[in-house]
């Protein structure tokens, strides 16, 4: 009698075993995000102009499904400027914008030299996990952009008047990029995310009629970001 029991403890001692081996890896995290974000378009000479760089934030959710693999949903808010008076090449045109931003948008994250947060035995790794991403959302958008030179120069730069008809407030969002992820703590996670975001359309800074519509606009990202654990552990 004792041997069938001590049989069927070890049987579900194993399956216990196995089934934790499978989900120790999962695990969920909250966290915010507090960065820097710029811009490239028609209000600017080029791809980054840092002095017309604007603070943003935002909160994420992060689910691991194993060591190298990760969903991240997240809000993200802020807002870029540009100003024709920052570029050599086009400070006599003055042109001006803000627009202020709300970004959403799904992420898989790859982490490529990812591994389990706990060894077998029970102790933390020190964990330092460089990972790729890419994802889809949507950006929707407030823009205000104005001419602010001479009166009588007006129409040498206008074809049509600020705010130009038809410019969308949303857009299609891929959003892409690094990142570097690092377990400091049991339950405390610190990371630097930097990202691209193209909108496949150049009405991100309200100048389209007015000028280069063969040209798309961006925003980029630069940022750090603060997590709690909720979930998973030894």
């Amino acid at each position: 009698m004792n041997k069938h029991f001590s049989l069927v403890l070890l049987v579900l001692l194993c399956a216990q075993l196995h089934a934790q081996k499978r989900t120790k890896d999962k695990y969920l995290e909250v966290g915010f995000l507090f960065g820097l974000t710029n811009y490239s378009g028609d209000v600017a000479e080029r791809a980054i102009e840092i002095s017309e760089t604007q603070p943003g934030y935002g909160i994420f959710v992060r689910y691991h499904l194993n060591p190298k693999l990760a969903l991240n949903a997240h809000v993200y808010t802020g807002s870029i400027k540009g100003d024709d008076k920052n570029s050599p090449v086009l400070y006599d045109r003055k042109f001006r914008f803000t627009t202020n931003i709300l970004e959403s948008a799904l992420i898989g994250e790859w982490h490529f030299m990812g591994k389990s947060r706990y060894s077998n035995t029970g102790i933390r790794n020190l964990n330092f996990s460089p990972y790729l991403f890419l994802g889809v959302g949507a950006t929707f958008v407030s823009v205000a952009t104005e001419y602010y030179g001479p009166p009588e120069k007006r129409n040498d730069y206008l074809r049509v008047p600020f705010p130009e008809d038809n410019l969308k407030d949303k857009f299609f969002l891929l959003p892409m990029g690094v990142g570097l992820k690092a377990d400091i703590l049991d339950r405390f996670v610190l990371g630097v995310d930097v990202g691209w975001r193209p909108v496949f359309s150049d009405d991100l800074d309200g100048v389209r009629i007015n000028g280069n519509q063969n040209l798309s606009d961006w925003y980029y990202f630069v940022g750090i970001t603060a997590s709690f654990i909720l979930t998973g552990g030894r």
